[in-house]
């Protein structure tokens, strides 16, 4: 159970009237792990507030979610679980995902974070993990860098991710001279927390290298991705957040504004944003123009999120785009997922409706 938790019987829980703030905690856990450790999670916050806090704990895992457990905090109080995924949520072994609801008024009064430790006969071991809004989560386009351990040897390195919504994530293995060895992307359903043990081996099917690097691009909806490199011997864990990045495109593309078989408009610096906007217009037929790919036949083109007023007529970037009269004078922007020879980004066109 929480300890010191003030009032909680007596307190009315606190009207949500100005909307609620989310926040992850995205990795916990309890239970046995590999080569003898064992697992627990503290949780820890503070109400720096002179009024009670209202919070509701709810915990994800691959499985999806259990039913919010709502407690008050005291004004000036500090909680604290010392193994709160068996003694709040009463599972006996597992790893997954702590979500924490509370007031938006209240938000900025709470320090939020956890440990998540290793118990073993040489001491205990632990790692803070932070708790992220979902306001800073990755979402489409977004590049989160997982840095793995110097001595691949002596360490295991366990990342994965939690889907604030339905997401995909394109994980990438990149060797520290800058090769891309291993592909795979994988769909989550929101709410849904994943983790890879030895994630490089079990999740892309490759063996571990000293200075790897892990790419967890969002294609799709919104994530959080993170990691933990274990040393082997002693059991000690470190947390290894998600450092969100910006890579250059390896997609060369740019657009045929007529459709005439000309690149009008190109990508020239990389970035894997269309150097200057498409010209839409909101009155006659429907806007048509066609995305390229130099050099590259084997592209397959979708949708990276949803996009109200665009079709696209066929995967190999054919675009319909009608907006309204009311984004006259402003600019829009589409994303879309492309794959090419097996390696998938998201690029940006910047549309200009006049």
């Amino acid at each position: 159970m929480l300890k010191r938790i003030l009032g909680i019987t007596s307190l009315a829980l606190l009207p949500l009237t100005a909307g609620a703030a989310t926040l992850i905690i995205p990795a916990a856990g309890t239970g046995p792990g590999a080569n003898g450790s064992q697992w627990s999670t503290d949780f820890i916050i503070h109400n720096a507030s002179a009024l009670p806090a209202s919070i509701d704990l709810v915990w994800h895992d691959g499985n999806g979610s259990t039913k919010p457990q709502t407690f008050v905090v005291g004004p000036r109080t500090t909680v604290t679980s010392g193994d709160v995924v068996r003694g709040v949520f009463g599972i006996t072994s597992g790893t997954g995902a702590i979500e924490v609801d509370v007031d938006d008024n209240m938000a900025g009064h709470l320090a939020i974070t956890s440990r998540t430790f290793n118990t073993s006969s040489s001491g205990i071991f632990g790692q803070d993990i932070p708790a992220v809004n979902v306001s800073d989560t990755a979402s489409v386009g977004d590049l989160s860098v997982l840095p793995g351990p110097a001595f691949a040897s002596g360490f295991r390195f366990n990342f994965g991710a939690y889907a604030v919504t339905d997401a995909t994530i394109s994980w990438q293995l990149v060797r520290s001279n800058g090769k891309v060895d291993a592909t795979k992307d994988v769909t989550y359903k929101a709410g849904t927390q994943f983790q890879y043990n030895s994630g490089i081996a079990t999740l892309l099917g490759a063996t571990p290298a000293d200075n790897d690097v892990i790419y967890a691009t969002v294609t799709n909806g919104k994530a959080i991705v993170y990691g933990s490199t274990i040393n082997n011997a002693s059991g000690d864990p470190t947390y290894v957040p998600g450092i969100r990045t910006r890579g250059d495109s390896h997609i060369a593309f740019g657009v045929d504004a007529n459709e005439d078989g000309t690149v009008d408009i190109k990508d020239a610096n990389e970035d894997g944003v269309l150097d200057a906007p498409v010209d839409l217009f909101t009155i006659g037929f429907p806007n048509y123009f066609r995305v390229v790919f130099p050099n590259n036949s084997n592209v397959k083109v979708e949708l990276a999120e949803p996009a109200p007023n665009v079709l696209l007529l066929d995967d190999k970037g054919t675009i319909e785009w009608a907006p309204p009269v009311d984004q006259r004078g402003t600019t829009q922007t589409l994303r879309l997922k492309v794959t090419v020879n097996g390696v998938t980004e998201i690029i940006s066109i910047p549309a200009r409706v006049q």
